[in-house]
C-alpha cells in the first residue's frame, strides 16, 4: 500500500508535529489517528509515521523509522535562468524539481522584465518545490536561490564547485546540439536568457567566462521551455550513466 507523504524539516523524533500547509493537506486527505505515512525533509531522509493526534492546525505523529539516502557528490544539474512573467516561474519550478534539478537559480538579465519585488517570493518557491518533491516522491529538495545578476551567478557556480561546466542557451545555428554532448562527472550548469536574448555585452560576458552555448531546437523556445528542456536532456544523460555505472 502506497502511503501519503508530507514535508517535516526534522525527522529525527521520536515525535514530530506538522503545521501549516502540511497540516492542511493531511486534514484534506482526511487522514485519522493511527493511519501511517511517509515524512521526508527534504535532505534525503524518509521516515515512516503513524499519526498520534490531531488539533485544529497541528498534527502529532510517532516516527517508527527513518532512513536515510546520500546525496550524489557530482554530476548536480543546476539550471540558471532569467526570471519570467507571471506564474511561469512557479511552473519551471515544479518541473524542474520532478526532473531531479539540485539547485535553481533566478537570473536577472539586461532584458529580464523587471517585477514588483516581494520579500516572501523564496517561500512561494520553495512550497512549490515542496509540493513537487512530494508528487515525484523525490527525498532531495533543490536550493533555491534568491536572484541575481549574471556575473555573481556564474561567480557562485565557479566558487561552489570550481570544474562545473557552464552551458548557456544559444539561438545560432553554429552551436553544437545539446543532445550530442557528453554528460562528464562534474557539475553541469545551464544559462538561459530572457526572450529576446542575450545582449552582446552579455554573451561577450560569458563567452570570456568559459561558458559554451549549446542549441537546443531549431525554433524559438520560450524562457521556461528551454529551461525544462535543458533540465529534460541533462536528467536524461545523467540517469544513464548513473545506472550503467550503478550510481544512485
Amino acid at each position: 500500500m502506497t502511503l501519503h507523504r508530507f514535508y517535516c524539516d526534522s525527522i529525527d523524533g521520536p515525535r514530530v508535529e506538522l503545521e501549516g500547509m502540511e497540516a492542511h493537506h493531511l486534514a484534506v486527505l482526511r487522514l485519522n489517528p493511527g493511519d501511517k505515512v511517509e515524512l521526508f525533509d527534504g535532505l534525503g531522509g524518509l521516515a515512516t509515521a503513524v499519526i498520534s493526534g490531531i488539533r485544529k492546525n497541528i498534527v502529532t505523529l510517532e516516527i517508527e523509522d527513518v532512513r536515510r539516502s546520500e546525496m550524489p557528490k557530482s554530476r548536480r544539474i543546476i539550471i540558471a535562468v532569467s526570471i519570467p512573467k507571471g506564474e511561469r516561474f512557479d511552473w519551471l519550478i515544479e518541473k524542474c524539481t520532478e526532473l531531479g534539478v539540485e539547485r535553481i537559480c533566478p537570473v536577472i538579465f539586461e532584458r529580464t522584465v523587471r517585477q514588483p519585488g516581494n520579500p516572501k517570493a523564496l517561500d512561494r518557491w520553495m512550497n512549490l518545490a515542496i509540493s513537487a518533491g512530494k508528487q515525484c516522491k523525490r527525498l532531495f529538495l533543490p536550493q533555491i536561490d534568491p536572484p541575481m545578476n549574471s556575473q555573481d551567478c556564474i561567480e557562485a557556480f565557479k566558487k561552489d564547485s570550481p570544474n562545473c561546466r557552464i552551458l548557456a542557451g544559444g539561438m545560432s545555428g553554429d552551436c553544437p546540439s545539446l543532445a550530442g554532448q557528453p554528460f562528464g562527472p562534474d557539475d553541469v550548469a545551464a544559462l538561459i536568457g530572457p526572450e529576446g536574448g542575450f545582449t552582446e555585452n552579455e554573451e561577450a560576458f560569458l563567452k570570456s567566462r568559459g561558458v559554451q552555448f549549446m542549441r537546443l531546437a531549431d525554433t524559438v523556445l520560450r524562457t521556461e521551455t528551454a529551461a525544462i528542456a535543458f533540465a529534460a536532456v541533462l536528467s536524461a544523460q545523467r540517469n544513464e550513466i548513473r545506472h550503467n555505472n550503478q550510481e544512485f
